[in-house]
């Protein structure tokens, strides 16, 4: 274990690869100039709304994308909807515009002070009595154990936690800030603070507000913890509680390298839509792109129930009692271009449809289902289809098709495609054997080998 100066945290070794791994990548995509002004200035309205959803949705809120950016960007009133969540909507959106001015002055200590204009933002019209003011009372984290530390020690434990978080949010040299330091200082951040609970409510958006301003500081994009994260998010703060924020730093890294992907799309978007754009334009006729457009409809439906029955599985497999945990994460659906661009034998980046993590104990294993041409037994049956890929090494972040693995442990389901003239799934083995059946079917026998292949004993 490697301890974090001035705190109570240590980490696992093997971390620290993965920290210096994501810092050089920053670190390039600033110097290719993916990064550069320009591009944040562009995408700044998309994670702004992004961020504001997500960190209200995972503590309960209802709105969703839409009503969100019509209560924060158009300063609507929604009829319908509680007030509450509206109000919450637009207090984030104010204390993200405090994050912004904090962020922008390396060279200032955030202080105790900071973190309570930020707290009173989030609540002001909502707990307009405990907004900005520590506890005086007992509180508990609903479906956790952790117990936070009573009324009487809060005041005491920020005090600590404040003045490391004044040397740890400063940045020390201008010409070389995109540091591990960075990413160690964010975790640690979020963690100690939500371990002493200092406030009533808010809590949650408040580390996510203090992680994200050390990141920005340090020259990171933000991390967005999603909502469909949720159960994951706490159960890493759950383990991050003894003092280890390791699985926390884990998730951590995944958010920011989610958000760079999004700043790459953001230098290329233009780019690539143009050439889609005079790509298409030049091999379909009017009729036959209307006809691309109904087929890629019907594509696109039978992906969606696909992933919809896998996401199920994954949760009753979670809630499952003799087993770990499972998260399913989603990237959303293939878009029409690129859906066009893959059916014409183009290639297409992104091209993520979602990702099923399996924990149990200290053995985790992580599958990816990503969308790519069809391989020779399934093309003429289908077209674009769905390729499974796998981390390896384990907690790596790099994924390799099944078909490339050569390890015992391979699950057999390496190609899922859906045949629009058959009207069924196909699905190729890891010897090539293709076979037929409904979602359930194979969808089950996956769950079964990947349990089987990497946590019976």
């Amino acid at each position: 274990m490697l301890d974090i100066q001035g705190t109570p945290y240590s980490f696992e070794e093997f971390q620290r690869n993965s920290l210096e791994t994501l810092t050089r990548r920053v670190r390039q995509m600033r110097e290719a100039g993916q990064l550069s002004p320009e591009v944040l200035h562009r995408i700044r309205r998309f994670f702004r709304l992004k961020s504001i959803y997500h960190s209200n949705a995972i503590e309960g809120n209802i709105l969703d994308v839409g009503e969100t950016r019509q209560v924060v960007e158009l300063g609507l009133t929604l009829t319908g909807k509680p007030l509450k969540d509206q109000a919450e909507a637009r207090n984030l959106s104010a204390a993200l515009d405090l994050l912004e001015d904090l962020a922008s002055d390396g060279v200032r200590a955030i202080t105790e002070a900071d973190i309570r204009e930020l707290h009173h933002l989030v609540l002001k019209g909502v707990d307009d009595e405990n907004a900005g003011a520590y506890r005086t009372v007992t509180v508990e984290i609903s479906g956790s154990d952790y117990r936070p530390p009573g009324p009487e020690s809060v005041f005491a434990q920020m005090s600590e936690f404040a003045e490391w978080l004044k040397s740890a949010s400063v940045v020390p040299e201008l010409t070389s800030f995109t540091t591990a330091a960075g990413l160690l200082n964010a975790a640690v951040a979020h963690t100690w603070f939500v371990t002493i609970h200092p406030f009533i409510d808010g809590n949650g958006r408040v580390a996510r507000l203090l992680m994200n301003l050390i990141l920005m500081r340090y020259g990171y994009p933000i991390a967005i913890v999603s909502k469909e994260d949720r159960l994951r998010y706490y159960d890493a703060l759950e383990a991050s509680q003894s003092s280890d924020p390791t699985p926390f730093m884990e998730l951590l890294s995944e958010c920011i390298d989610e958000s760079l992907e999004e700043y790459e799309r953001a230098a290329e978007e233009q780019r690539e839509r143009n050439e889609w754009a005079q790509s298409l334009a030049q091999k379909f006729t009017q009729p036959e792109r209307n006809k691309a457009r109904n087929e890629y409809e019907v594509w696109r439906n039978a992906m969606e129930l696909l992933k919809s029955h896998l996401r199920q599985t994954a949760g009753a497999l979670h809630e499952a009692a003799d087993f770990g945990d499972v998260y399913f994460k989603d990237f959303g659906n293939l878009e029409f271009e690129k859906y066009s661009a893959l059916k014409l034998g183009e290639s297409a980046k992104r091209a993520w449809f979602f990702r099923i993590d399996f924990r149990n104990g200290d053995k985790t294993a992580r599958y990816l289902m990503f969308f790519g041409y069809a391989h020779s037994k399934l093309h003429g049956r289908c077209d674009v289809t769905l390729h499974v890929a796998r981390e390896d090494p384990p907690n790596s972040y790099h994924y390799e098709r099944l078909d490339t693995i050569t390890a015992p442990n391979v699950p057999d389901l390496v190609e899922i495609g859906y045949s629009m003239s058959e009207e069924r799934f196909m699905v190729r083995g890891k010897s090539n054997n293709i076979d037929s059946g409904r979602v359930e079917e194979f969808g089950r026998r996956f769950f079964e080998d990947v349990v089987s292949k990497h946590f019976s004993a």
